[in-house]
């Protein structure tokens, strides 16, 4: 990881991976997901309450990357789950009540793909190929990356275990993508 973007994510410097006894090893890679269902009632009624608690119980548990939000209701919606309008609303509510959000996410089943598409300014799709804007998309990845590290941080994982978060998070999103394009591309 080079220095800017270390120094952007507040993560310690390197030797600090050294001294930590646990770098890198989380301990969740064994457990199981948590599959959160999201009823279509609840995203068209912006109900967010309930899923602030579910994520209260998350922090108390470190569910740190066991997390796959499932939404329901949408099985024969031909759009994907990104370009459902009322689901980039209420993952955007989401994440302002919850910017450590992508602690939590899963790379399973693309979970944390998809909340990022979510998220973001899709400009196109050609079949399982999805484009963003390149700026916008690296500006999101910064920020979620730089949001779950320190939420990280505040729970006291060690050094090693939030380089393994940043470094799974920016993996999963893309960001090598998005930083050293010349073009914008499309991420997958």
């Amino acid at each position: 990881m080079e220095e800017r973007l270390r120094q952007l994510l507040a993560l310690p410097e390197r030797q600090a991976i050294a001294e930590d006894s646990q770098a890198g090893n989380s301990g969740n890679e064994e457990q199981e997901l948590v599959f959160l269902q999201i009823p279509r009632e609840d995203v068209e009624r912006g109900r967010l309450q309930n899923y602030l608690q579910e994520f209260k119980k998350y922090e108390k548990r470190r569910y740190r990357g066991r997390i796959s939000l499932v939404f329901t209701g949408y099985e024969y919606d031909p759009r994907e789950v990104y370009q459902i309008r009322e689901i980039t609303v209420w993952m955007d509510r989401l994440l302002r009540n919850i910017p450590y959000l992508f602690y939590f996410l899963s790379r399973e089943n693309y979970s944390m793909r998809i909340a990022f598409f979510c998220l973001s300014e899709v400009a196109g799709r050609s079949g399982a190929e999805v484009a963003i804007t390149k700026e916008q998309g690296r500006r999101l990845i910064e920020k979620v990356t730089a949001s779950a590290v320190k939420y990280a941080r505040r729970s006291k994982e060690p050094a090693g275990v939030q380089y393994a978060l940043a470094e799974s998070i920016l993996a999963e999103l893309g960001y090598e993508q998005t930083y050293n394009a010349a073009e914008d591309k499309p991420l997958s």
